[in-house]
């Protein structure tokens, strides 16, 4: 399954004080695109507080907040790093929080391919390398030109 990245949707240092708005500034490219239902990003809010996705990883938490396929229209994920952490409850065990720097929107409507998405975003943030160089992204168009060199 191809997964469309938008450059729309990858976003540098973007400026969010929670997960609300975060989402909401995310998703928003998406909705433009036509990839995503207009209240995706309410229906990624509400799965967050049931399912978190925040990990933390050495030097930085990353999140990879998703919702339910039938709010997706065609596969495509947003990505971005954060002028400054937002606190996500940490996946697998909510009761601790991580601090996150890098988010990924996963907007996908099929399992198989979802769990295969999941595995690549992991393992591009288990690359401290590659991370680093996302965070040294100066604007949106130098951090799409990396997503999509990681990711696709």
């Amino acid at each position: 399954m191809d997964v469309s990245i938008e450059p729309g949707a990858i976003q540098a240092n973007l400026t969010a004080t929670s997960q609300d708005e975060l989402f909401s500034k995310m998703a928003q490219p998406l909705v433009l695109a036509g990839k995503v239902h207009d209240d995706f990003a309410q229906h990624v809010i509400d799965r967050e507080k049931a399912f978190p996705t925040g990990l933390p990883f050495e030097n930085f938490g990353v999140a990879i907040p998703h919702t339910d396929p039938e709010h997706v229209i065609e596969p495509a994920v947003a990505v971005a790093t954060l002028a400054e952490p937002v606190e996500f409850r940490v996946m697998g065990d909510p009761d601790q929080t991580v601090l996150v720097t890098l988010v990924f929107v996963l907007a996908l409507n099929d399992g198989y391919a979802h769990l295969e998405f999941l595995q690549k975003v992991i393992k591009l943030a288990q690359d401290a390398d590659s991370v680093e160089k996302m965070f040294s992204a100066r604007d949106d168009r130098s951090l799409f030109e990396l997503v999509k060199r990681f990711l696709t």
